[in-house]
């Protein structure tokens, strides 16, 4: 049987849409192209976003931490200085581990404490460029100068003498990695420092009564009575305890005199001058080292064998406290030979107990306690022992100056270095 097909069979419902609807539902080409703009852009941009966090991650990687800032001078100009020198890697993180910035920026330099970044064009402001009038004092590593920042603050400007032996910069470098990393009333304080382009500067609070050498080697005519002595005394030794027992790191400072010992308005002393400090092991007696100090303080087994330890802080302790008593320098070349150095000279005094005839004749004027000169006087004998074991831990030197202690212990005769023949200066 034939089927016959009728070729005009109705098309379903759903296919009988008029062509032009089916061409107006098509996309057009145009629109397909934008489409395909817009997917490359959000591509695009996806990507860049991708590889803007991957390179923010490797920045964030290799890039030293960033500072804090904190606002010193708010008219000096804004700019970056990097710090750059030949330090060993734990000095360099220490110390300089971050960008600074002009004016000041603070930036983390110790375990305790931060200090703060000042422009070099700031500290010649504050001190008058550096005016001649406002020097306070000159050591080995340079001028000590006073300045006033702008919110009024004073401050000693230390600038450090960089010479070819890179001596200055070491020193800046240990003073600010060891002070920052120590907190104590009779340690004095770091407000800041300055490595902008060849300079190296140090900045500490200001210290009104400058340093005791002033009043114990000069003529300033301000007379120092025994209680402020004493007073002086004690601190210091308890500035060294700190250092050599109750801090968390144990330090030698290697250069304890006069001119070392800073003094506030009320005539409290902080140690200064941080720049010979040793970090010293807690495993080892002694350290095996190069001769720093001033001579005329030195303790003998430091100054000949270069044998360090924190006796050799005690030992200069007890020439400071003779110095304190009797108001005159370790060495005096002006002075009969049998006088001329402090230590032999106190020695025999005390061999012929004759002890008072050393203290200051305006002390003894001013009326004093025989048996607490006399029980200063003994310290000091104690600390300039001839052989390091003998000299008392400062803890134990704390203890016999506030009579915690009684004074049990005979001194024996010191061990005297011809230092006649050489001068009382840095080495």
């Amino acid at each position: 049987m034939r089927l016959k097909m009728n070729h005009k069979a109705p098309y379903p419902p759903q296919l009988r849409m008029p062509l032009r609807e089916l061409q107006a539902e098509a996309p057009s080409p145009s629109s397909q192209e934008k489409s395909d703009a817009v997917y490359f852009v959000l591509g695009g941009a996806i990507v860049l976003v991708i590889l803007f966090i991957l390179l923010f991650v490797l920045w964030k990687r290799f890039k030293l931490p960033a500072v804090p800032v904190t606002k010193a001078d708010p008219s000096e100009e804004k700019q970056s200085v990097y710090g750059k020198y030949d330090e060993s890697a734990d000095v360099m993180n220490m110390i300089f581990a971050s960008k600074q910035q002009s004016g000041s920026s603070e930036f983390l330099s110790g375990n305790l404490r931060t200090i703060s970044y000042f422009a070099y064009q700031t500290l010649k402001k504050a001190t008058k460029n550096f005016c001649p009038d406002n020097l306070l004092g000159s050591g080995g590593f340079g001028p000590v100068y006073q300045g006033k920042l702008v919110d009024g603050r004073m401050i000693a400007v230390k600038k450090l003498s960089l010479n070819k032996s890179q001596q200055g910069e070491k020193e800046f470098l240990v003073e600010v990695r060891t002070i920052t990393s120590i907190q104590h009333k009779n340690l004095v304080r770091l407000l800041g420092c300055c490595a902008d382009g060849p300079q190296r500067i140090l900045v500490y609070e200001y210290m009104k009564n400058r340093s005791l050498d002033l009043f114990i080697h000069g003529n300033t005519g301000q007379f120092l009575n025994w209680s402020t002595r004493v007073q002086i005394i004690l601190g210091v030794a308890r500035g060294l305890q700190y250092l050599h027992e109750d801090s968390h790191t144990r330090i030698v400072h290697r250069d304890i005199k006069a001119s070392n010992i800073l003094l506030d308005g009320k005539f409290h002393p902080r140690i200064g001058d941080f720049g010979l400090a040793r970090f010293f092991p807690e495993d080892q007696a002694y350290l095996s080292t190069q001769f720093a100090g001033t001579l005329g303080y030195t303790a003998p087994e430091y100054a000949t064998r270069g044998e360090l330890s924190e006796k050799a802080d005690i030992y200069s302790f007890g020439v400071l406290v003779l110095e304190i008593i009797c108001c005159r320098k370790n060495t005096d070349h002006t002075l009969p030979s049998e006088m001329q150095y402090l230590p032999e000279y106190a020695w025999k005094l005390y061999e012929n107990a004759r002890i008072l005839d050393i203290v200051d004749p305006k002390l003894r004027e001013d009326g004093l306690v025989e048996k607490d000169v006399m029980r200063a006087f003994h310290v000091a004998l104690l600390c300039v022992q001839p052989h390091a074991h003998l000299r008392p831990p400062m803890s134990e030197i704390v203890a016999l100056l506030t009579f915690k202690m009684e004074m049990v212990t005979t001194p024996m005769r010191p061990t005297f270095l011809n230092w006649t023949h050489r001068k009382d200066d840095e080495a």
